[in-house]
């Protein structure tokens, strides 16, 4: 594993950073390209004007991570710990193209995409307990086997996403965008059920 300490202005390609702790450390103006992160604390991090392309992401703690200005493009996030991140702080529109990120076997609780556009954005497996999806643009999105307790969905475009195996989904399907979205049956009978209708 690389030795290269996280400094502010590190530019760095295809490096692999193991066990690395920067709790409550503040980088500014690094990048990070084709970089693998495994067990490292990030938590409290704060990224300022940082860049963070086809990277990866494992068994990290980044809760609470600060990512102001920071571009984030075909990112890969596995059994992550990820509570109370606001995503609407990075810098998406500077970025030629961005490609999805993918949170898997991760916890995503009590976080912000409020009003993004994220194409093809991956959620498998996850924990997004209390997160605010409204007036996010998520279609493609694959919400597959996860539970979406307390989350907020509303003018939320989420078609063609799939939310099969997905748990506690409470989409009023008057308010969002759901076409050619999917569903397991019994969350499909849930969702008519937020419209107060009788079912036998």
């Amino acid at each position: 594993m690389a030795e290269i300490s996280i400094v502010d202005g590190l530019d760095c390609f295809a490096e692999d950073f193991k066990d690395v702790s920067l709790h409550d450390v503040k980088i500014t103006k690094a990048e990070f390209e084709a970089c693998t992160f495994v067990s490292c604390d990030f938590s409290e991090t704060f990224f300022l004007s940082c860049r963070f392309i086809e990277c990866r992401f494992v068994n990290c703690n980044l809760s609470l991570l600060k990512l102001t200005d920071t571009k984030m493009s075909n990112v890969t996030f596995e059994s992550c710990k990820m509570i109370g991140i606001d995503w609407t702080m990075c810098d998406y529109k500077s970025l030629l193209s961005v490609e999805p990120l993918r949170f898997i076997e991760s916890i995503l609780n009590d976080s912000n995409f409020f009003g993004l556009k994220l194409e093809d954005l991956v959620m498998k497996e996850c924990r997004v307990k209390d997160v605010d999806f409204r007036n996010a643009s998520l279609p493609r999105a694959d919400f597959t086997a996860s539970d979406f307790k307390g989350t907020l969905f509303e003018n939320t475009n989420l078609e063609y996403a799939n939310f099969t195996d997905a748990q506690n989904t409470y989409i009023d399907i008057r308010k969002n965008h759901l076409k050619k979205a999917t569903f397991d049956r019994y969350e499909a009978l849930f969702l008519l059920e937020i419209m107060e209708l009788n079912l036998v």
